[in-house]
């Protein structure tokens, strides 16, 4: 009876060693290694030190745009309140003198002043950092300096004026007022080291007649001022051609309107001629 213990403690022992192997080759099985690759993924998968498998497989790659946002700023720029500012002229047919009969409508040239603000401005990129469609809104002013006392008469069939002799005139201007809608294109050439470059935009500018006034300014017992509102027979309409050059942040521009600054037959037939800088930018 001795003998059924000794065989009984053996097999258990047997047992457990069978049991103690199995365990250790299942937990000796290591992870597959993987080789991530930009257009290829292989997975080598070793069972044992035999048994190795190799798998290669083919990534697939997508290509999605992602726009820089400093690039999109130079590509497709906004801007709010830049303007230009120079002076404004009266010609006819190349000369700065007023025709028959409107002599004494000769103007102060050097002291009538263009003011044009512009209040939104967008840039459309058509070659990107080269080329860009530029269009926006604002309002123009443009004042005509007259060097004699004249006395514009308002609400009259065609443009009138009478020579005052009492008063002798400071200041006398017409002033005209449009609202504005300038298309520009405008191309910009390769940046130099320090990022700057010459750029050149040219293109029309619509005009709407807002209002339209003559001031006038004088001492007689002290300062004295008068404005007169009406159309003084202006034009409604009108179209004006813009050139714009710049460099390192020094702008010019220099803005023609070829039809008359009056209606056809109702005032002289003269076109208004504007030079100065453009602040800001364009």
């Amino acid at each position: 009876m001795k003998t059924l213990p000794f065989y009984t403690t053996f097999f258990a022992l047997l047992l457990t060693n069978v049991i103690t192997a199995q365990t250790k080759d299942s937990t000796d099985v290591k992870p597959p290694m993987v080789i991530d690759g930009k257009k290829m993924k292989i997975t080598i998968d070793t069972k044992g030190k035999s048994d190795k498998t190799v798998k290669k497989t083919k990534k697939k790659t997508y290509a999605r745009r992602i726009y820089d946002t400093d690039d999109e700023t130079k590509n497709n720029g906004r801007d709010w309140f830049n303007f230009d500012l120079g002076f404004n002229f009266l010609a006819n047919n190349g000369t700065l003198d007023m025709p028959e009969p409107y002599k004494g409508l000769e103007l102060q040239n050097g002291k009538g002043c263009n003011f044009n603000l512009k209040i939104y401005q967008q840039s459309i990129s058509l070659v990107p950092q080269q080329l860009y469609f530029v269009y926006g809104a604002g309002i123009d002013w443009n004042n005509y300096r007259f060097r004699d006392n004249v006395d514009l008469i308002k609400d009259a069939d065609s443009l009138k004026y009478t020579l005052n002799t009492t008063i002798d005139y400071k200041k006398n201007k017409l002033v005209s007022t449009y609202l504005t809608i300038p298309l520009l294109i405008k191309y910009k050439f390769k940046e130099n080291k320090k990022g700057d470059a010459f750029q050149i935009a040219a293109g029309p500018q619509f005009g709407y007649l807002l209002n339209s006034h003559t001031k006038q300014k004088w001492d007689q017992g002290g300062d004295q001022k008068k404005k007169t509102n009406g159309d003084f027979n202006l034009s409604e309409f009108r179209i004006g051609y813009s050139l714009y050059l710049g460099y390192e942040g020094i702008n010019f521009y220099a803005r023609y309107y070829p039809e008359s600054a009056f209606k056809q037959s109702k005032g002289p037939d003269v076109n208004t001629v504007c030079v100065g800088l453009a602040i800001g930018g364009f």
